[in-house]
């Protein structure tokens, strides 16, 4: 389902511009709840912040200002490591697609 997903989405911007959004992850653990949140903080990919809050409060894990994919990559392994801990990840991209004139 990722790799038909990522298709589609490799597929789209052939044809479209692609400004993405923060991505949010939400992992739950019975009543406890963390958030890994990619933050874009231009126009890009890059830079980028990963974002890790939970009750005690939030902190910047990693961030990168010219590497393209590293924020992905980061917060994906830590979503992973979340997962085999036992926590219930689930993640919202939102995605704002421009027509190419």
């Amino acid at each position: 389902m990722k790799t038909l997903f990522l298709a589609f989405l490799f597929a789209l911007t052939a044809s479209t511009a692609l400004a993405m959004e923060n991505q949010k992850t939400v992992c739950t653990h019975g009543s406890q709840q963390r958030i890994i949140e990619i933050v874009y903080t231009g126009e890009g990919e890059v830079p980028c912040e990963v974002h890790y809050t939970k009750d005690s409060g939030s902190q910047i894990l990693w961030q990168a200002q010219g590497e393209a994919g590293y924020c992905e990559e980061k917060a994906a392994a830590f979503i992973e490591k979340q997962r085999g801990w036992g926590w219930d990840c689930e993640t919202a991209i939102e995605i704002v697609i421009e027509s190419a004139q």
